[in-house]
């Protein structure tokens, strides 16, 4: 016999949810549908395989259903139901007290409340009720959800154009200081023709043949005129690279010969290094923005020179290569590795191996961000203490 419900004032406060009562036998139905009605909206069924189809039809907010059913039963169409609609609150009534059916109807479908029968009018109301809070609290999970995924794709938006800004940045800082470095080793061989041509007039005007002292000096002035003409070619190709963003085909191995070129003369590099180039004969070209490739190049170029600094061994070997569709460069050099707890690290924003105020934690991130911009693979090896090596390959059409 059904009990006193003392809760009608909580129910009546509640939006009307849909309740879909499953049972195979019509008075159960009917003596629950008497009950629900005063509260929520009722469809009831005696065929647990037609429910199915009126789930497709109607929102239901929650499904109370007998367990022992002819065709289905009711743990069974729970799990059915879970796999459509999750969110669903999905009672079970039966009266078999078996532990093994109970947990197995909570395991498939995932069950929120599993009640005896004769059911107990209050008991039932409860589980309805604290099952749409539940309902409801799930919903708005999804819905926070989704908002924070939107939220993030929209922060992952930011970092990338952040990050993109931070490398145009980079870009231009980088070459503001290789002109200012190229600038100030200008005034070494200026001084040197300078000195040379007083020299010079005054052994010519203190003989007036020809002699080797002459000679000497006018072969110092070529050596020096050389080197100001290999600076100044290498801050035009520079120039010419951050001007130009618009996609062309290039030659990779021109453009890393070009990078290797800059980076020897460079004023910080004092400390000599063996670079081994070793280009790949009839590579085809690559189209993109040579300048992306030389800040790819020069980044992984600036870290093995770095790497190398500290090390009895200065050597850098780079080669170019094809791989089946694949256009790729290696760079190894002999420096002072990483530890193996850091490799995964190493594309990390912030995340450093040098020592505190020589790195900014941004440059293999850059070089990453960019090598994914043209679709292309960057893998790293190291063996601490030995060297690392870097295989960056991008595809050729």
């Amino acid at each position: 016999m059904f009990t006193k419900i003392s809760f009608e004032s909580e129910l009546e406060s509640e939006e009307r949810a849909t309740i879909l009562l499953v049972d195979d036998e019509l008075m159960i139905l009917q003596s629950l549908e008497l009950v629900l009605e005063r509260y929520f909206r009722v469809i009831k069924e005696t065929d647990p395989v037609k429910a199915l189809d009126i789930l497709e039809k109607e929102k239901i907010d929650v499904l109370i259903s007998d367990e022992m059913m002819p065709g289905l039963r009711g743990c069974d169409l729970a799990e059915r139901v879970h796999h459509l609609y999750p969110n669903i609150c999905k009672i079970i009534l039966s009266g078999n007290s078996d532990k093994k059916d109970i947990v197995k109807a909570i395991n498939k479908g995932h069950i929120y409340s599993f009640l005896f029968k004769p059911v107990d009018v209050n008991q039932l109301l409860q589980s309805v009720k604290h099952g749409l809070e539940n309902k409801k609290m799930k919903e708005l999970i999804e819905h926070q959800n989704k908002i924070l995924e939107e939220k993030n794709r929209d922060l992952v938006d930011e970092v990338l154009t952040k990050s993109r800004k931070i490398m145009d940045m980079e870009k231009f800082y980088e070459l503001g200081k290789f002109s200012a470095s190229i600038v100030h080793d200008l005034n070494s061989p200026l001084q040197t023709l300078i000195t040379g041509y007083q020299l010079l007039e005054d052994e010519l005007s203190n003989s007036g043949a020809e002699d080797s002292n002459a000679n000497n000096i006018m072969t110092l002035i070529d050596s020096s005129l050389e080197t100001l003409e290999n600076m100044i070619k290498s801050i035009s190709n520079r120039i010419k690279s951050s001007i130009s963003e618009k996609q062309v085909e290039f030659d990779l191995n021109d453009l890393i010969e070009r990078n290797i070129g800059c980076m020897k003369i460079m004023p910080k590099n004092s400390y000599p290094v063996e670079i081994s180039f070793m280009p790949s004969q009839d590579l085809p070209k690559m189209k993109g923005v040579p300048l992306h490739f030389d800040q790819i190049f020069a980044n992984l170029l600036k870290n093995a020179y770095d790497a190398v600094e500290k090390t009895e061994k200065k050597k850098i070997t780079v080669k170019t290569l094809q791989k089946g569709e694949m256009i790729c460069f290696y760079i190894k050099d002999s420096g002072t590795g990483i530890r193996p707890e850091d490799m995964e690290k190493i594309f990390e924003t912030g995340f450093s191996t040098k020592e505190i105020g020589k790195g900014t934690g941004l440059g293999l991130v850059i070089t990453k961000q960019m090598v994914n911009s043209y679709k292309g693979k960057i893998k790293v090896e190291s063996e601490f203490g030995k060297g690392t090596a870097f295989l960056v390959c991008f595809p050729s059409k």
